[in-house]
This record gives structure tokens, sequence and C-alpha cells, in this order.
């Protein structure tokens, strides 16, 4: 039979390219994306956000070389100055940049940074040859205090700037020495700054100005707040005014404070009030305590104070009708309650009571977040919190049982209370309660899984899973310590706000104690043991001491004597977690317990305690893994410690045929 000979197929030619030039399939020469026209080309470098990566794009092919340079928008981060001033050189005029954004590395030596601040002022003159639309320039903020006088840089002129963004750290930034920047319209300005009204004075067409002064003068201070109000009065909008320490050079204390005086600090603050800009940020650290009145802020949306031991004793009269956001740290406001009721449109309020008040009350209609610290020496005496909006409540207490709680919050997601003891009661009449905190936590039993366990609800999936955590600290009760009173824990639970917690948290001292009783008596209150799906138990060293401290004869904590055969039921505890294990046999009793109170147990994960033993390591294992084998649909691990590679776990299950 003859084979007749296969007939090559003839391939049609590629198609020309619309623009022009070589064919997109070209077999031949460039490859598909190099023969797309240039516009195309650039296109692709702009999604690569970064000019140094965009020119390493020329090792592609002879079309990519010098594409980079016609970039709208440079972007270099994280590169040496002469670097970015050859780049720029490379950009022919005139150019079409849009957006050219320069941050410079962290500096590690003195030397280093100074060498980046004197280059810093060739790099901004050759930004201005580019003259980009939009300038981001930011200098690294670093603690290391640099030789010799302060680096002085000048603003050049950019005559297309619209937007310019100017972070010079340490350097003294000084206005244009001639000429104007014609059409600027938002400003931002950070660092050592000189003269600011002169800097106002060159951009005839500047709306919004956004500045922060870092180590200014109150002299200085004072001109540039004179020069903003004059310009707001005119029509400027001033954004933002943040302050970070206003220094007296010649008044310098040994630790590195400075004390500008309580008349200084009250005519400053008159001045930023009168300015009100719509974000007010005042950062300062002092030697004495200041007790001053606190002034309006009209048009302020938000002010956050960081001030060292200031209080501010007398409100104003009126309100604050635009503020949104009030952070105080440091300072106190002995009457916050008046305060709220002034700040009709408060949603944010961050705050410490003053050492001086008992009593803790809000009454808001527009709070929608709320942290308050009452957590100094004074003992809060009562809480009275009345929020309909609140979402999100973070609240440190130090208190004693008589604390009166009344809280109506009914649309709170997040919950962060914190109730510290001052006289430590008694918890079961051997132990003492140093506090109790109940913490709401995004639950992660759900992130990867989806929400598959939860209602299919509409809207479900809009909210994140959340679980409530109910954490105690609990150490034995000192025998010196007088005043201690027996604690009904079941009542005090109850101003948590809170009690279908799903998680219990225990950092435990025991020292001694038996530890099956106290958790039979702990679990087995109805609040715990009807809703506890994850229980975690921290053993601090002390238990460790357990073998040569033993507690009194007739002590409490071996109470019920036959607490080793009472049983509980913890329908719904899936995972426990242990730390701090020293394999006593206290310890080893109440794992066993646990296995036989939580039917639908599923994990067990134990960490065993530092600098234990070898020969203990090895009795742990062999305790826990016998008391596995009666439990086999639980998988138990251990581990050394915390960063210990683990040790032993439950013996793969083979499938039943």
């Amino acid at each position: 039979m003859e084979v007749q000979p296969r007939r090559r197929l003839k391939r049609s030619p590629p198609p020309p390219s619309p623009h022009g030039g070589r064919p997109v399939c070209d077999p031949d020469g460039d490859d598909h994306i190099s023969a797309l026209p240039q516009d195309m080309l650039i296109q692709i470098l702009v999604r690569l956000r970064c000019a140094r990566a965009a020119a390493r794009t020329g090792v592609l092919s002879r079309r990519w070389r010098g594409l980079w340079a016609g970039l709208p928008d440079l972007i270099f981060r994280d590169l040496p100055t002469g670097k970015i001033i050859a780049a720029l050189d490379r950009v022919g005029l005139p150019a079409a940049v849009s957006l050219l954004d320069i941050r410079f590395p962290f500096f590690w030596s003195r030397e280093w940074g100074k060498a980046e601040d004197s280059s810093a002022k060739s790099l901004l003159r050759a930004a201005a040859r580019v003259s980009p639309e939009e300038l981001v320039f930011i200098l690294p903020w670093s603690s290391a205090v640099k030789p010799g006088r302060p680096v002085e840089i000048a603003m050049p002129c950019f005559r297309r700037a619209t937007s310019i963004e100017l972070d010079t750290c340490h350097l003294r930034l000084k206005p244009p020495p001639a000429g104007e920047l014609p059409v600027l319209e938002r400003l931002s300005l950070s660092g050592n700054i000189v003269d600011l009204g002169t800097m106002i004075s060159r951009c005839p067409r500047l709306r919004v100005l956004s500045v922060t002064f870092r180590d200014a003068d109150p002299d200085s201070l004072e001109a540039a707040l004179a020069s903003l109000e004059a310009a707001a009065a005119l029509g400027l909008v001033v954004s933002l005014l943040r302050i970070n320490h206003i220094t007296i050079r010649s008044m310098r204390h040994s630790m590195g404070m400075y004390n500008i005086g309580v008349a200084r600090f009250v005519s400053l603050l008159g001045a930023m009030a009168r300015l009100s800009p719509q974000e007010l940020v005042l950062t300062q650290g002092y030697q004495e305590c200041y007790n001053v009145d606190l002034p309006r802020f009209d048009r302020t949306t938000s002010i956050e104070m960081n001030l060292y031991a200031v209080c501010f004793t007398v409100l104003p009269a009126g309100e604050f009708p635009a503020l949104e956001k009030l952070s105080l740290e440091g300072c106190t406001i002995p009457d916050l309650c008046t305060l709220v009721t002034r700040c009709p449109r408060l949603r944010i309020l961050r705050a410490a009571i003053d050492n001086h008040t008992d009593n803790l009350t809000v009454h808001s209609t527009s709070l929608q977040e709320l942290y308050l610290d009452a957590h100094k020496d004074t003992e809060c005496q009562g809480i009275d919190i009345v929020t309909p909006l609140l979402k999100q409540l973070n609240l440190k207490v130090k208190a004693d049982m008589d604390l009166s709680v009344s809280i109506a919050t009914p649309m709170v997601e997040k919950v962060s209370l914190r109730l510290s003891y001052t006289k430590f009661p008694l918890l079961f009449g051997f132990l003492s309660l140093e506090s109790m905190r109940l913490e709401t936590i995004e639950c992660d039993k759900y992130k990867d899984g989806g929400l598959s366990n939860i209602n299919d609800q509409e809207g479900a999936s809009l909210q994140p899973p959340r679980i409530h955590v109910l954490v105690l600290n609990i150490f034995p009760y000192n025998i010196f310590h007088s005043g201690a009173a027996l604690l009904n824990f079941a009542d005090e639970m109850k101003k948590l706000l809170i009690t279908n917690f799903s998680a219990l948290e225990l950092h435990l001292s025991t020292k001694g104690h038996v530890l099956g009783a106290l958790m039979l008596r702990l679990l087995g209150m109805h609040q715990i043991r009807t809703a506890v799906q994850r229980l975690k138990v921290i053993l601090s060293e002390w238990c460790r001491i357990s073998q040569t401290s033993k507690c009194l004869e007739k002590c409490l904590c071996n109470e019920p004597k036959n607490w080793r055969s009472q049983s509980i039921s913890l329908t719904h505890l899936e995972e426990v977690k242990i730390e701090g294990f020293s394999g006593g046999s206290s310890e080893i009793d109440f794992i066993t317990m646990v296995f036989r109170w939580a039917p639908m147990l599923k994990t067990m994960t134990i960490r065993l305690a530092y600098d234990i033993k070898q020969s203990v390591i090895e009795a742990c294992v062999m305790n826990i893994s016998n008391i596995c084998l009666m439990y086999p649909s639980v998988d138990c691990f251990i581990y050394p410690n915390y960063y210990g590679e683990l040790v032993w776990r439950t013996p793969i299950k083979l499938p039943f045929f």
C-alpha cells in the first residue's frame, strides 16, 4: 500500500497592526506585548506604581528602554538621593508629570542622615525642574540627634503644582526666596517651619492648608498662628493644625523636658481656639501641673490632646457645634458629663477621668464610640452611661464591690470592660479576685470557612462574627491584707453588661491550693457552664512551688471533700488550652475532670511550664496519654513551652472498615 505524502497546511499571514508598524503576532520580531503601541506600554508601566520597577523593564528589549521617563506618575521609594536626581535629569522637558512622589529610606547613622539632608536641597530643585502637578516629598523621621546646625531648605517655585505635601523632618523649611507658586491650591507642610506667613503670601490661590510644627518655639508659633488666623479670615481652610512639642531652647531641662509656663500655654491655646482648624492635634510634656480653662472651638471637628498633667477645670459656656471626635490623653476634665452635653455632634470620645471624680456619667444621643479610663488612684463609686447609638465601648474602672453600674447601650457591638478591685475581695473564701475583664473579639473560627455555621440571614456576612471573652485574674489571698470581704461572684458578673460570653480565660496563681476544687466551683456556676465553648487556663509560676508551699489544714480550697467525684455538665465546651502546666497531682486531677465534664470536647492543648526537668515531661506525657485513651474523640497536643516543638499528640485515628 502506497502511503500518500502529507500535505503541508499554509498558515495565513498575521494581521497588520491597526496602529502601523510590525504586526502584533510577528513571529520573527518582538513578543506580543512589546509590539503594542507606546501609549499602551506606558499604561502597563503606570500600574507598577514604582519608577524603579518601570526602569528595570528596559532589560526586556530595546522597545522598553527609556519608556519610564514618559510616565505621568513618578514614584520613588527608598532610593538614595543621587539616583533619584539622576533619574529626574533623564525626564525630557517639557514634561507632563502629574505626580512626583519621593519617600526616603530610614537612615541609621547620624552622618548618613546628615548627608541625605544636605542633598535633599538639590533633589527639591531637580523636582522643581520637572514641575509636577502634584508633589509628595517625605523625609524619614528619626530620633537620632544629628551633629551641627539644622540644614535650612527653601521651597522652590513649583509653577504647575496644584497640590504639595512636604515633610522635611528636622530640616528648617523656609518660604521661596522669590516668586510665587501661582496655581497651588492644597499645601501640607510638616517639620521645623520658618516664617509661615510669608509662605502663605507666596501662594495666591491657596485654599486648603495642613501644617505640622515640630519642636517649635513659642515666639515663632505665636507668629504663625496669627498669620493663619488672618489667612483664615480671608477664606483659607486650615484642615489640620498639629503641634508636636513647644520648646524653649534656653530653658532646657536636664531630663529633656521644657516648661513654657501656664500663662504662655493659655495664650497659645486661645490662639488655636480662635483659628479653630478642622482638626487639632496637640502634644506636649510639662514638668508642672497646669489648671487651665478649656476654650471653645467653633469650627473644629476633631480635637486630640496628649498633654501631661493638664487639667481643664472650667468649661466654656457655649457649645462645640462641629466637634465629632474628642481625644484627651494625659489631661483630665472633672465635669466630663457637662462637656459631652455641649457637643451635640460628638461621635467618638476618648478621655481619662479626673482623680477626684467619684462618679462616671456620660449621657449622649450621638456617641458611637466611647473610650474611658477611670483606672487611676481614685476609687470609682458609680457608672451611669446612657448612649442609645453607641456601637463600641471601652471602659477601665478601679472600684470596690459596692460599685453601682447602670449602662444603657442597646446597639453596642464591641465591648472592652475592665474592672479592677481596690481591696481584692475574696473569691470562694480563699482566693482574691484582682480584676475581671470582658472583651469582644472577632471569632477566627469562621474566618476561613465562611459563615456556614451562622444563620443564613440577609446581611449576616456584612459584620464579622464576634465572641465575648471573660478574663479573670485570681491570686492567693494575703493573710496580712485586712479589709477583704467575701465576693458574690454571680452578682458581680452582672456588672459586665454582657453575660452570654462563650470564652473564659483564667489567670491563676494557686500557690499550693487545690486546683480541681476551685475549677469545680467556678465552672459549675450557671452563667459559665451553660455558655462557655472555649476555656483557657494560664497557671503562673507560683503553681510550681506547690510541693513546698501548702495551704492551711482546714483550707476552703479542698471543699467539698468529695470534689473528685462531683460532676457538672459543660455541654458547650469544645476547646481547652492550659499554659504553665507543671504536672502536679492537682493539675492531673483537673484534666481528668475536664474530660469527664465536657462530652463535646474536641481539642485540648497543653503547654508545659518553663525549666521543668525531662523526667517531669515524660511523666506528664505518660499520665495524659493514659487519660486520652479513654476519650479517643479528643485531639490532645502537648508542647514544652511557647517556642518548643510538639512533644506528643493523640495517635492518628484510623478509619473503621
